[in-house]
């Protein structure tokens, strides 16, 4: 089975192909606060890799809006267009690190910090939003295995960084049941901040 593979929920997105399970090219590239529009460069440039693809994964976050918004909006269009199946996996599952079991913490902005336990590449239950106190009430009690943070986290730059990786969400991507299409969406931990339009002043006239 050949796969693309695409996460533009962090600072650090990246696109994959694979075929069965190797890699034939992976790219990496900055994508800060999620403005992941260079990916649509990237899948140009990887176009004669990934052309004939039979599946499609994707990242769903937690993580940067707009990355979030992206990159479901191009897996609708390739499953459209291509009639292909589309997988989406959680961006904490995909870490680039070898433990199998972990857990993941991000900034959620807004003096919130999500938490994720992940095993075997698998979401553990809900992901938790905490404030400060209480991550690192969390920290001190431990947990037994790695915490990796997604990002920058005040506070806890002591804690190994690292990101969801493309290469391998194309892996485990392969061995996972399609998603339906109709309810596929990015993992939102809070509603996306709104600026209302300024009203209009009636009865001027420029």
């Amino acid at each position: 089975m050949k796969i693309l593979a695409l996460d533009t929920s962090s600072s650090r997105a990246s696109v994959a192909v694979a075929e069965d399970d190797r890699i034939l090219d992976v790219r990496r590239f900055d994508a800060p606060r999620g403005r992941g529009a260079e990916v649509f460069a990237v899948l140009g440039e990887m176009r004669p890799q990934w052309l004939g693809i039979e599946r499609l994964a994707v990242g769903i976050g937690p993580g940067a809006y707009n990355g979030l918004r992206a990159a479901c909006a191009l897996a609708g269009s390739f499953q459209l267009a291509l009639g292909i199946d589309v997988v989406a996996v959680p961006s904490a599952c995909i870490l680039d690190v070898g433990d199998s079991r972990y857990t993941a913490v991000g900034d959620a902005r807004g003096g919130r910090i999500y938490r994720a336990e992940i095993l075997n590449r698998r979401l553990q239950g809900d992901i938790a939003l905490l404030d400060h106190a209480e991550f690192q009430s969390s920290l001190q009690d431990g947990c037994g295995h790695p915490v990796f943070r997604i990002g920058t986290i005040p506070g806890a730059d002591f804690l190994p960084s690292a990101f969801p990786d493309a290469s391998i969400l194309a892996l485990v991507g392969r061995h996972l049941p399609p998603t339906d299409p109709r309810t596929m969406a990015p993992i939102y931990l809070k509603p996306p901040h709104i600026t209302n339009p300024r009203p209009r002043l009636v009865g001027l006239e420029f």
